[in-house]
């Protein structure tokens, strides 16, 4: 029987934000000055005069990468106007636009440089000298019932799966956490990880609001940034993540004197990454497991990196099926989510009710008959010295029979010595078959990371020049047959072009939306059609009213037209798609065959 945290609501306790809170305590320091209570419930309250009127399921999109305390007010001022909140996957433009569209978003409140409103500068000037005092909302908040948050997770194939959470998930959730971690008012939390990941949100915003707490109003992402935030405020919680510990442990021993408790979770902790940091400051990490879908799960204790069982927290049944998938009920999973909610994460459970994490179930693959984990084969990659970071991903065979593995490695020297990688097969071979050893090893400069620390598989797999399926990246245009035109006045040539799907120059530009950037246009397009055209000029001098008129797409066939009058070296092109034109512009090139 799942409990009832909305129980718990009814006694006008649990799910206060501020209710531990002086109207004179501080919530948020930073470089940005010191912020009381009082003034959050003034900002807040700023937020919602200028917000518009709720509607059904209507939601104000945050979008902050500067200004943790600004997104506190907007996230309150929200909630006090009747709107819930919603997270995008990414601050990205194109992730945030797509939430936009959504008809449910209302109002898309932020503090970038996007030209959206509504920009939460504005709201945050203090009131003229002299004048009334400014409404605030009452302390301590209560939200409104039912969905208070919306977060939107991404897939490896760019597709968004939306999460909603209601009061009772999401504050009980912050509750739960604060009882189990003793966070007691006067704590001064260090946000290392963006607050729009849910993460994020739960440790640095909601928890301190709910526990009397404060938190930094910047997010800092480098060591050195990390450890002076950590001096300068007398911080004694950091919330950070795997990547970040990486980093940290390179610091002087006395860097982040005065941390009591150290969180790290959005993904695994490598036992020698919890060894290096622990061993360097003699401080423990306290890792967390959870998912945007079911709260979290776990939590365990790494001293000195030995391999320690998770424990689930209070109220979380942790159970594991047939295929050995965990199974997760709790009074953070939604209630429209099936229960148990069983999960892609591989579990050994105790008969205490530990368990041991083994991995995601789409990271153990089966080759030469034989089941491996890609998570065990960077563990013995990452032990080796000469090793500063590694990722392993699998790729189907071609044909759908079973999987390879490839490796991609940071050596922690800039030119690694020849037998670099011939060394690391040796190591892989001690403990691993032959046959389940990646089949190429690369090594990179850096292992590619978004903002929470998880490597996305298509980056991942462009080290190896391949695409997220596996597929070998596709950098061909299918070129049709030439038009020649040519006159008294003018000489030319047209050719239709199809633009494949799966075409290179689309990745970046933009995920979800993608679209062929107009400097591709021109150096994949214009340019061989040009030399197709007029073989006899040379390289490209000038660009003359270069104008970008229509979107590109995957699919599309578009015809390339260039033409200059006789013996000129100025050469007009036009895109177009169908009768809707896309680029135009001139060029002017030199006389000769370019070099």
């Amino acid at each position: 029987m799942t409990p009832n945290m909305d129980v718990a609501i009814a006694s006008g306790t649990t799910f206060q934000l501020l209710g531990r809170h002086r109207l004179d305590s501080v919530v948020a320091f930073g470089s940005g000055g010191e912020k009381t209570a009082s003034d959050l419930l003034e900002d807040a309250a700023r937020n919602s005069r200028a917000l518009p009127a709720a509607y059904e399921n209507s939601k104000a999109l945050l979008v902050f990468e500067k200004d943790r305390y600004a997104m506190a007010a907007a996230f309150l001022g929200a909630l006090d106007r009747g709107h819930s909140v919603a997270l995008p996957p990414s601050g990205r433009r194109d992730a945030v636009l797509a939430i936009n569209d959504q008809p449910e978003t209302a109002i898309v409140i932020h503090d970038t440089d996007a030209g959206l409103p509504i920009s939460v500068a504005s709201l945050l000037e203090p009131a003229s000298p002299g004048g009334r005092e400014p409404p605030r909302l009452s302390s301590p908040v209560v939200p409104h019932p039912g969905v208070i948050a919306t977060v939107f997770t991404s897939g490896t194939t760019g597709a968004t799966t939306q999460w909603d959470k209601t009061r009772s998930e999401l504050l009980g959730e912050a509750h739960a956490l604060g009882e189990r971690f003793q966070v007691e008012p006067g704590a001064r939390i260090v946000g290392a990880v963006s607050p729009g990941h849910i993460y994020g949100l739960l440790f640095t915003i909601l928890l301190p609001l709910m526990r009397g707490a404060a938190f930094s109003r910047e997010t800092p992402l480098h060591a050195e940034t990390v450890a002076q935030c950590v001096r300068e405020n007398a911080a004694n919680v950091l919330v950070t993540i795997p990547v970040q510990l990486r980093s940290l442990a390179a610091l002087s021993v006395g860097s982040l004197a005065g941390l009591e408790r150290v969180f790290s979770s959005t993904g695994p902790l490598p036992d020698s990454v919890a060894r290096a940091f622990s061993e360097h400051f003699s401080l423990p990490i306290t890792e967390i497991l959870g998912s945007s879908e079911t709260g979290g799960i776990a939590t365990r204790v790494r001293a000195a990196g030995e391999a320690v069982p998770w424990w689930p927290f209070d109220g979380v049944q942790v159970a594991v099926n047939d295929d050995g998938r965990m199974e997760v009920d709790s009074p953070f999973v939604h209630s429209d989510l099936p229960r148990p909610f069983v999960t892609a994460d591989l579990i050994d459970l105790n008969t205490d009710g530990s368990f041991k994490h083994l991995g995601r179930a789409d990271g153990i693959v089966k080759i030469g008959g034989r089941r491996i984990s890609t998570s065990e084969v960077e563990e013995c990659l990452r032990e080796e010295s000469d090793v500063d970071d590694v990722a392993v991903v699998a790729v189907p065979v071609e044909g759908g029979r079973g999987h390879h593995l490839l490796a991609a490695v940071v050596p922690t020297e800039d030119r690694p010595s020849e037998d670099f990688i011939a060394g690391l097969r040796f190591v892989l071979r001690k403990k691993f078959e032959p046959s389940c050893l990646p089949r190429r090893i690369v090594s990179v400069e850096e292992i590619p990371k978004d903002a929470n620390g998880k490597t996305p598989r298509d980056r991942l797999m462009r080290l190896f020049d391949l695409q997220a399926n596996g597929r070998p990246i596709n950098w061909t245009l299918e070129w049709g047959e030439p038009r020649v035109e040519r006159d008294d006045e003018r000489e030319g040539l047209e050719v239709s072009v199809h633009v494949p799907d799966d075409y290179a120059w689309f990745e970046g530009h933009f995920e979800g939306f993608p679209l062929l950037a107009g400097a591709v246009q021109l150096k994949e397009l214009v340019l061989p059609t040009v030399e197709r055209a007029f073989p006899e000029l040379g390289s490209v001098v000038a660009m003359n009213r270069i104008k970008f008129s229509g979107r590109i797409v995957p699919g599309d066939t578009v015809v390339v037209q260039v033409e200059r009058k006789p013996r000129s070296s100025r050469v007009r092109f036009k895109i177009r798609k169908e009768k809707k034109i896309c680029t135009t512009g001139a060029l002017s090139l030199a006389d000769g065959p370019a070099t």
